[in-house]
């Protein structure tokens, strides 16, 4: 699900809508409407947790979005058990990236607190686990590769999301007879996912589209906006055979193509033809080259790793897997050795599905039971 949050721009600032209802609502109209998007990530700064733009407030809006999603939750749960989900204890895991500090994890908290989720913090039915090591647990239960690895083995989490990517390095630790993991360190990066991809890709469409006035009518921003989602087939399918192949896009109706003059040479009929070539270069290779770097990064510092796996959404990509995996065919001992590179199954579910886990576990720990 999307953090997005649909707001009123008038005096009360009134909150509309979350998610992806937020985002198609705001297609419908946005006449006196504000979309605020990826406000999580001001989280990661310290001087930007006040106020966002018009007048609209951080821990309120984080605060709201954390609301919506605990009622959908709890009416999700009113259908599917038949019974009032207020009436029974209930315990919650929440993620959280590796590289928000303490004080941070203690203000969404708070935010929490403020949604009604919690009453109070610490709270006894509420456990916190990060990012990485949500998405390591996923792979201990679900992964046949996992099952390889021996004591002391070090394996990383490379953890691609929408506008950052995480790489975490740990050790398999067996002492104590069960199978246990050490995070032994974490990189992040916040301009290398799969939305920096589609902003490298927008940004492609208006080089192309140079020459048009693509904000004088608002029929053609939507016609761009729609040639953009576009991306979102080619982006799944993408891999390294790709780089041959011409993809075509069909041009919406309103973008007024045809006014460009001289008549551009990818206009193929009602499609826009494009390279792969151009594709990779312009869109592809800034943002892999980027988390290959991390990945690079990392493996200095832990030079054997026995297996990387790849999670998040855009862990999922075929071709950031091809790109990744040629690391551990180069075995170029100055940059180390990664000897497996893993997509996990339902890559993009492994964090969530891992902190599931994880929290069912933590809730057997208490003396009540839990939903």
């Amino acid at each position: 699900m999307p953090t997005v949050s649909l707001y009123k721009t008038t005096d009360e600032k009134s909150f509309v809508d979350w998610g992806s209802a937020a985002i198609t609502s705001y297609k419908r109209s946005k006449n006196d409407r504000v979309l605020v998007r990826d406000y999580k990530l001001h989280l990661f700064d310290q001087g930007a947790r006040g106020r966002l733009e018009h007048s609209l407030y951080l821990t309120d809006v984080f605060t709201q979005y954390i609301r919506s999603i605990h009622k959908y939750v709890l009416d999700e749960v009113n259908k599917s058990h038949g019974f009032s989900a207020e009436s029974i204890p209930m315990h919650y895991c929440i993620t959280v990236p590796e590289a928000w500090t303490l004080p941070t994890r203690e203000l969404v908290l708070r935010c929490y607190v403020e949604a009604g989720v919690i009453l109070q913090t610490p709270a006894p039915n509420m456990t916190v686990i990060t990012e990485a090591e949500a998405a390591a647990t996923y792979c201990r239960e679900h992964c046949a590769e996992f099952e390889t690895l021996r004591d002391g083995n070090v394996f990383m989490i490379c953890d691609g999301g929408g506008l950052t990517t995480h790489v975490t390095a740990f050790r398999v630790d067996d002492s104590l007879g069960v199978r246990q993991f050490v995070r032994l360190s974490s990189s992040h990066a916040e301009d290398c996912g799969s939305d920096v991809l589609d902003q490298k890709f927008k940004e492609l469409m208006l080089r192309r589209l140079e020459g048009l006035d693509v904000d004088a009518k608002p029929q053609r921003q939507k016609a761009l906006e729609t040639l953009v989602e576009g991306f979102v087939e080619i982006k799944c399918q993408f891999d390294s055979g790709s780089r041959d192949e011409t993809k075509h896009l069909p041009i919406p109706m309103g973008l007024d193509v045809k006014e460009l003059d001289p008549t551009p040479s990818w206009l193929e009929d009602e499609y826009m033809s494009l390279s792969g070539q151009e594709l990779c270069d312009a869109v592809f290779e800034p943002v892999v080259g980027r988390i290959e770097e991390l990945v690079r990064e990392q493996s200095k510092k832990h030079p054997n790793c026995a297996c990387m796996f790849l999670v998040g959404g855009f862990g999922s990509n075929k071709y950031l897997h091809r790109r990744l995996m040629t690391l551990s065919e180069k075995k170029n001992p100055s940059d180390g050795v990664i000897q497996k590179v893993v997509m996990v199954h339902k890559a993009e579910l492994a964090v969530a599905r891992g902190a599931v886990i994880y929290g069912l576990k933590s809730a057997a720990q208490q003396s009540r039971p839990f939903l």
